[in-house]
């Protein structure tokens, strides 16, 4: 996994303003953790659950530093 490109990719996905864009951002974000750490995203997706993915993805990503 490469940590700036998901960094960036969260960055991508805060900066979107078309939520179908940004869930695709969401899975592919969550499709290069490693599975363990991968989120089990839900089927219906609302901006608060994802802005609170990437946060867990961004702590995940700071204590794997």
């Amino acid at each position: 996994m490469n940590h700036k490109h998901v960094i960036r990719l969260i960055e991508e996905c805060k900066n979107e303003t078309n939520i179908d864009r940004k869930i695709e951002i969401l899975y592919a974000i969550n499709s290069m953790l490693p599975k363990s750490q991968q989120l089990k995203i839900p089927s219906l997706i609302t901006n608060d659950y994802i802005y609170q993915a990437l946060y867990r993805i961004e702590e995940m990503l700071l204590v794997a530093l």
